[in-house]
Parts: structure tokens; C-alpha cells; sequence
């Protein structure tokens, strides 16, 4: 068998893991794919090559699958996480390193291990500020539809509250702030600020995950990877 299609295989295992773990987590469900999405439409919006939408794409559907050896009861806990609590949901990025070894993308296991990192130095598992342009781009679309998804410890934000809170001049996610401004303005065309129909906005998220992204398009920039 060739090594591409021994990839192709690993690929879905590991993409039927994911499903599985979002089958008996309600409030995650559809998040890895909303994720992929997302962090494919700003990677357009920035020029990337299609190399590294196919790679954000990939990483959105695995970038938690280090979530299976987390408890399902502190996944689902409807309140605030005791520190030691914390400790081990932190320790995710660590177990989806360990599981997407094997795939050998240097890329997509940046990506799961550090998408809670911080560019000011305060994220984990590390404290790293020196973050690629894929982790700081799949970094603000995870947290993007983390805060307009129910969660089992709040209701989703609406879209205008999530840009208000991402937006705040304290950064509040640490966030780089060139991309996080690409973004917002990005969300503004996407998620308008009045009512949205839902299946619409779905629609949008499904075109984007479903583009053949090496044939369909051709980016050519990489202008803001500083």
C-alpha cells in the first residue's frame, strides 16, 4: 500500500475517533468541524497556500481528540473546574500529541499541542510565545466557536458579544492581533450582527469544508506570518 493511502486510513481512524468522542459529548459536537471551517476561511482571507489550508482543515477535525482520555465528567461538568480539574483537562493537548505521532505532520502536531498558547506567554502547556501562523490562526477559530457554542457551564454568546469580547483592547486570549483582526472582520460577513438563519450560516461552513482545496484553489501570499 502506498504511503499515501496508509495516511488516507490513519486519517479516518482517527477522524471515527473524534466522532465517537463527540457522540458522548453533546456540547462539542460539530465543533472540530465548525473549527476546520473556520480556520480555513481565514486562511484564505490571509493568502495562505493551499498546503496549509489542507493542514488547517485536517487539524481542525483532530486538534481534540486528545479529549478521549479526559474524563467525560469533568468534560461535562456544569461548574467551575477545581484547579486540579484544570490540570487534567489541560493535559488534552498532550494525549492528542501522543495519538497524532504517527501521522508525522510536524504542522498538525503544532497545532494540537499548542492551540491554548498564548503569544504573550501564558497559555499551556508550555508558556511558548513564539507560536506558528497555523496555531495562531486555528487558535482564534477554536476559541471563536467555543464561545457561540453551548457549553455544559454557560449558554452560547451571541455572535456580537463574542466579537466584543474578542475584540477588547486587554486581548483577552492572547491573541495575535493581526490575525484576530482579519478575523473579526471576516465574522462580521459571515455571522452578521442582526438574526441569522442558521441553516445559511451552515451552508456557508459546509461550502468552506468541503472545498477540494487542491484543485478548487490556488493562494499564493503568505504576507502575515510575522
Amino acid at each position: 500500500m502506498a504511503f499515501a493511502d496508509e495516511l488516507v486510513n490513519i486519517k479516518a481512524i482517527f477522524t471515527s475517533l473524534i466522532e465517537a468522542l463527540e457522540l458522548s459529548d453533546p456540547y462539542t459536537r460539530g465543533h472540530s468541524e465548525r473549527v476546520g471551517s473556520l480556520s480555513v476561511a481565514l486562511g484564505l482571507e490571509l493568502g495562505l497556500t493551499t498546503r496549509e489550508l489542507e493542514v488547517l482543515k485536517d487539524a481542525g477535525a483532530l486538534h481534540d481528540i486528545g479529549k478521549i482520555g479526559v474524563s467525560k465528567d469533568l468534560l461535562n461538568k456544569p461548574g467551575r473546574l477545581t484547579e486540579v480539574e484544570f490540570d487534567e483537562v489541560k493535559r488534552h493537548v498532550i494525549y492528542g500529541f501522543n495519538i497524532l505521532k504517527p501521522l508525522d505532520q510536524p504542522e498538525l502536531l503544532d497545532i494540537t499541542l499548542l492551540h491554548h498558547e498564548r503569544i504573550d506567554g501564558r497559555g499551556y502547556p508550555y508558556g511558548r510565545s513564539d507560536l506558528p501562523i497555523l496555531v495562531r490562526v486555528a487558535q482564534i477559530a477554536d476559541v471563536w466557536d467555543a464561545l457561540t457554542s453551548n457549553r455544559p457551564y454557560r449558554d452560547a454568546m451571541t455572535f456580537a458579544k463574542a466579537r466584543e469580547l474578542m475584540g477588547g483592547n486587554e486581548n483577552t486570549f492572547g491573541f495575535d492581533p493581526m490575525l484576530l483582526e482579519s478575523f473579526l472582520r471576516l465574522t462580521r460577513f459571515i455571522f452578521p450582527e442582526g438574526d441569522c438563519d442558521p441553516d445559511e450560516m451552515s451552508r456557508i461552513l459546509d461550502e468552506i469544508a468541503g472545498l477540494n482545496l487542491s484543485e478548487d484553489l490556488a493562494p499564493t501570499s503568505t504576507t502575515l506570518r510575522a
